[in-house]
């Protein structure tokens, strides 16, 4: 009894990743699971690939993934002061500015979350200053609005129960078996 409750969870998860794998990004990123908005675009001494989560921006928080390197070779630029600020549909609104950072662990991509305060059109701009000299960078964003439901979501639950209710009407058919 054991083996036909872990053969049919078994089943129900198979179905489910091959249900959702579709659902899934697959688009190149800077860091993973980025969507990026730049792809190796010339800035003076730089060349910037710039990926952000989510990958369609909504109003709060952005996440940015920035890389840069040499625009001459293939030098990645490890040491560097990247300033993001973003100036919103509004005369006065400002988002920043923030520093970002990078790791020992992944020095060559360097990470900012900026919080984006309403909805419409957005530009971002990346100041960069390394030992190559400085460079600006800028990037327009259209912010949507946050919200709505995320279909992997239901699709998992739909399994779930689905999964639930062919258990219960296993036992129950067995139990009639057993009478």
């Amino acid at each position: 009894m054991a083996t036909k409750i872990w053969t049919l969870l078994g089943i129900v998860f198979l179905i489910s990743t091959v249900v959702a794998s579709p659902l899934q990004t697959r688009q190149a990123s800077a860091n993973g699971a980025t969507r990026l908005v730049v792809n190796d675009e010339k800035i003076g001494p730089y060349l910037f690939r710039v990926g952000i989560l989510p990958g369609s921006p909504k109003v709060g928080n952005l996440h940015l993934s920035v890389r840069i390197q040499a625009a001459e070779g293939d030098s990645i630029i490890e040491d560097s002061q990247i300033i993001i600020r973003a100036t919103g549909p509004e005369p006065e609104m400002i988002a920043g500015p923030v520093r970002a950072t990078n790791t020992l662990l992944n020095p060559q991509v360097f990470d900012a979350d900026i919080t984006l305060t309403s909805l419409g059109s957005w530009t971002m701009t990346l100041e960069t200053v390394s030992e190559l000299g400085e460079a600006t960078l800028v990037v327009p964003l259209q912010v949507t609005e946050a919200g709505g439901f995320n279909l992997l979501i239901v699709v998992v639950i739909v399994v779930v129960v689905l999964a639930i209710a062919a258990l219960g009407w296993s036992q129950m058919k067995q139990r009639k078996r057993l009478t």
